[in-house]
């Protein structure tokens, strides 16, 4: 619960920043995110856990009794009117339960909260990154078409050309082709990404260089040591196994005889004359027919079954740490030995100006620049698997995402 409140301030922080300037991707990201349905869900499903406590502690009302009988003895009218008021004892012994299955389905709707809204922050962080990403690759592609345009015009200007010009020129052609199909695919791609923002922001919506994450000079360290909390599915589990515990607890007391208690009042008529009585009701269910054996059976099954789920996802998420901590250090160290944009486009710019001098050959220009958009794939392939790696450590963990912007 102290989780959910602090990540749903830190979103709910987006409110004090100028949604209608917006100069930063932090501050896009939390204005996204105040727009998404989930996060007012999720502002409810917290709501809805205490709803839930409140119901099941409450107590039970009181039942109400009338029975009236008439008749004649002697030639006289008798009768009587009883009223009684009972109280259900049965609820003292079986509250206690009652309770903790609420608290347990309070956490469960509070960790589903959190898990429903983690989901929507990792698709954000993501998309907006990706979209980083084919804003580079559209660039370079665009860049690189028109290199191949000015290949292909140099040489079908050529009057005659001999078999190595005529092979180069057949492979600029199909190179550019090539090349326009990925510029297809990746302006495809901006477009479904563009429409999942658009959903937040309504149809108009653009995207601003502004509002995507820049290149990352430092990333975030992790290690087994820093990542020992429990993760949303985790605690769910552990929710689970508690609601079975007390569930299979209320069962074995809702074997007892269940008793009501409470006062009495009646009045007598006979003839002329009333008078009245008074006294106690008890009442108590005979335990002849049914112990309640089936639904004791029941929860004692589904509480062995939680306490192995709990156990199994236990060791699950401890194997998946280590996996993911190996794979975020993995891609990590790949883009740190890695160049960086900027000397990319130096080298691009470098291998043009070679052609246009006349000192490389275009079959050599048209393998450098499939090299050089193929090493950016590559590192924006790396730079998903680090995002990705990270923020599954940080859902196994249980814990936000903010220290992305870090």
């Amino acid at each position: 619960m102290v989780i959910l409140l602090s990540l749903l301030m830190s979103i709910a922080h987006a409110s004090e920043l100028n949604c209608n300037d917006i100069k930063t991707f932090k501050t896009f990201y939390y204005c996204s995110l105040e727009r998404h349905p989930k996060f007012e869900i999720a502002k409810l499903k917290s709501k809805e856990g205490d709803a839930i406590v409140e119901k099941a502690t409450q107590w039970q009302n009181p039942e109400f009794g009338l029975k009236s009988t008439t008749g004649s003895n002697a030639g006289e009218t008798v009768g009587a009117t009883e009223l009684e008021v009972s109280f259900s004892i049965s609820q003292l012994w079986q509250r206690e339960e009652q309770k903790q299955i609420a608290v347990a389905d309070k956490k469960i709707a509070n960790i589903e909260a959190k898990e429903s809204l983690l989901s929507v922050q990792k698709e954000l962080i993501k998309t907006l990154y990706r979209l980083r990403q084919i804003e580079s690759e559209l660039d370079l592609v665009a860049e690189t078409i028109n290199t191949f345009e000015m290949i292909k015009k140099q040489y079908r200007s050529r009057a005659v050309r001999g078999p190595e010009q005529e092979i180069t020129l057949n492979l600029v052609e199909l190179a550019s082709s090539d090349y326009e199909l990925k510029r297809n695919h990746l302006s495809t791609e901006k477009s479904e990404l563009d429409s999942k923002l658009k959903a937040m922001w309504g149809p108009g919506f653009v995207v601003k260089k502004d509002y995507l994450p820049p290149l990352r000079e430092r990333w975030m360290e992790v290690s087994l040591v820093k990542s020992m909390g429990t993760g949303f599915e985790l605690q769910r589990i552990n929710a689970e196994k508690e609601k079975a515990l007390a569930e299979q607890r209320l069962a074995t007391k809702e074997s007892y005889p269940s008793l009501s208690f409470g006062p009495n009042l009646a009045r007598n008529t006979q003839g002329p004359s009333q008078y009245y009585t008074y006294g106690v009701n008890l009442r108590m269910s005979l335990p002849l027919v049914s112990l309640n054996s089936g639904s004791r059976l029941l929860s004692a099954s589904k509480a062995q079954q939680a306490q192995l789920t709990a156990d199994y996802a236990n060791n699950r998420a401890q194997a998946e740490k280590e996996i993911l901590i190996q794979k975020y250090k993995s891609s990590v160290e790949s883009l740190r030995k890695t160049s960086n944009q900027e000397e990319i486009k130096r080298k691009h710019q470098k291998i043009d100006g070679l052609f246009r001098q006349g000192l490389a050959s275009g079959g050599l220009i048209i393998e450098a620049h499939r090299q050089i958009v193929e090493y950016t794939e590559s590192q924006h392939e790396h730079e998903n698997a680090a995002i990705e790696a990270y923020l599954e450590i940080k859902t196994l963990i249980g814990e936000g995402i903010e220290d992305i912007f870090q």
